[in-house]
């Protein structure tokens, strides 16, 4: 039996991650969808995050059609830093009962836009170098949405504790399973969602989704629900990012708020398939004394290259997160334990100094 689980543990761990899709070896061309783009960025209190992703969009001043920052109540100095850039600021109304935030700022963002198509942005990205002209160049006409999981650069060691974090994200999705034409992707990375700008009213945007906490699992699963389609990708080569760098204290905080509530929101099929997955992994590590030493350490050793071969193309992941994988898995599953205390339980959040009742 533990035989077979190893074996389902193995096949689930390559098939579920069996191509990455990324941009770092494309040739970007003139790249004229840049003139027809909209940069939409939600903010709230991104006073620490919101320039780096600035400083990179300033060789686009000129290349899109426009870029709006949508200021969601800051209390810091938010929206004058990014009034310093020469950005179109636009500061939201009181948000009105029903909506969470940043749906909310989406929404009036992209209504205010001028652009043929729209790229949504967290404030905690950062365009790399030819980085939307190798992403406008992935828009095809029979697509409707574009999504990218921004490739994570990590500066200090206990960043890399969201390691799998990312990975039942992107497992979840059932974006890069190998037989993937025959299913359906039912919903899409939030820190980078690129849709025309019809596609996106035509499907009723973000206000159609507007009480969901999870808005990119909402908006993939409504695209997906009307027949449109989702294609996933890492940012790696375009769009990266940097997450909770203020401690380890923050990095919990933020991976707590919403994990759970992804995981209701989750396609049965891939829920099932992550959680043997999961379940599997866990397993074998906790019956180490059912395996021959020399099995055991061929088997581990097998795992530890299958992380590699996905974790380097999500983000700037050291050898010893590989190696180390039990214990990034352990801190996954406690953290994920608190998001279901605070998601079902307490239901209520604070996150950017506002409460959010779920």
């Amino acid at each position: 039996m533990m035989e077979l689980l190893t074996a389902i543990t193995l096949f689930l761990n390559y098939v579920l991650f069996y191509r990455i899709p990324h941009f770092d070896h494309s040739v970007p061309d003139e790249a004229k969808t840049l003139k027809e783009l909209s940069v939409i960025i939600p903010a709230r209190n991104e006073e620490k995050n919101i320039f780096r992703l600035l400083d990179s969009l300033q060789p686009y001043l000129n290349k899109v059609k426009d870029i709006i920052v949508v200021d969601d109540h800051s209390t810091d100095s938010t929206a004058q830093i990014a009034k310093s850039y020469g950005v179109t600021v636009l500061s939201l109304n009181e948000l009105p009962k029903g909506w969470f935030g940043k749906s909310f700022g989406c929404w009036n963002g992209a209504t205010s836009a001028s652009g043929k198509f729209l790229l949504f942005m967290d404030a905690d990205t950062t365009v790399e170098a030819n980085g939307l002209e190798r992403l406008v160049s992935e828009i095809k006409a029979e697509e409707d949405m574009v999504s990218i999981q921004p490739f994570h650069k990590m500066k200090r060691p206990y960043e890399s504790l969201s390691s799998f974090f990312h990975l039942v994200i992107m497992g979840s999705l059932g974006a890069f399973l190998p037989f993937k034409k025959n299913l359906a992707t039912n919903g899409a990375f939030g820190q980078c969602m690129l849709i025309g700008r019809k596609d996106y009213f035509r499907y009723g945007g973000h206000q159609a989704i507007q009480g969901e906490l999870m808005d990119n699992m909402a908006l993939g699963a409504l695209i997906a629900n009307q027949g449109g389609t989702v294609r996933a990708y890492s940012g790696k080569g375009a769009i990266s990012m940097r997450m909770y760098p203020d401690g380890l204290s923050s990095l919990i905080q933020g991976w707590s708020k919403s994990f759970a509530t992804g995981a209701s929101r989750t396609d049965f099929l891939y829920l099932l398939l992550v959680s043997l997955w999961l379940g599997g992994l866990v397993t074998f590590l906790l019956k180490v004394q059912d395996f021959p030493l020399t099995w055991f350490i061929v088997i581990y050793g097998i795992l530890c290259w299958q992380f590699w071969r996905v974790l380097k193309n999500i983000g700037n992941f050291k050898w010893y997160t590989v190696v180390a994988f039990p214990v990034w898995l352990a801190f996954f599953i406690i953290v994920f334990g608190y998001s279901c205390f605070r998601t079902f339980f307490s239901k209520n959040i604070m996150w950017k100094d506002r409460r959010m009742d779920l």
